[in-house]
């Protein structure tokens, strides 16, 4: 583990790679900080059924793991997961509501796949750290949702731009725009 911030009252985080044990904790985690990020966005059904695929979630990142695949998480001095993070190379969309990337040579070929953190430990740091671990200063792009200013002004401020226009989005998202960022490297 390594130490990666403090929070409020001096609070310790530690980043490190998640293991198949802490999948629950970690998407337990996931599936607040999505409250605490989409709560004015979305309604109550929509949190409710994503926590009730939490148990496939879990089957789909073990799989995932199995093969290679890393999960960071970040953890504070008591071992409660805050954050999370996750990328590798540009993939296929997923889920139907997932958008495609652009057919554009130009494009990193890393892809940030998720990055979570609980509002407690915003601004401690945490964040940053997950995303070094996780992409370090080289290209990528990632899809964030355009209603959500505090995490494109994070991306921003990590060197990331808006690529072409907002796309709606699917499924349980819909009636919500996510737009394409891309880092060109450092």
């Amino acid at each position: 583990m390594t130490p990666r911030g403090h929070g409020a009252a001096g609070t310790r985080y530690y980043v490190r790679d998640a293991a198949p044990a802490d999948l629950e904790a970690v998407l337990s985690m996931k599936a607040r900080s999505w409250r605490e990020a989409y709560g004015h966005l979305r309604d109550e059904s929509f949190f409710a059924a994503a926590e009730a695929t939490l148990d496939r979630q879990a089957e789909h990142w073990r799989r995932l793991m199995a093969r290679g695949q890393v999960l960071w998480m970040a953890e504070d001095s008591r071992g409660r997961c805050v954050g999370l993070a996750a990328a590798g190379p540009v993939q296929e969309p997923q889920e139907p509501e997932e958008p495609e990337v652009p057919q554009d040579a130009d494009l990193p070929q890393t892809q940030l796949y998720a990055l979570y953190v609980l509002a407690e430990a915003q601004g401690s740091g945490v964040a940053d750290a997950l995303l070094e671990r996780a992409i370090g200063d080289g290209p990528c792009l990632l899809w964030v949702v355009e209603d959500n200013a505090r995490a494109r002004s994070f991306y921003r401020r990590h060197g990331f731009a808006a690529v072409g226009d907002p796309v709606p989005m699917d499924g349980p998202w819909a009636g919500l725009t996510e737009r394409l960022m891309v880092r060109r490297g450092t």
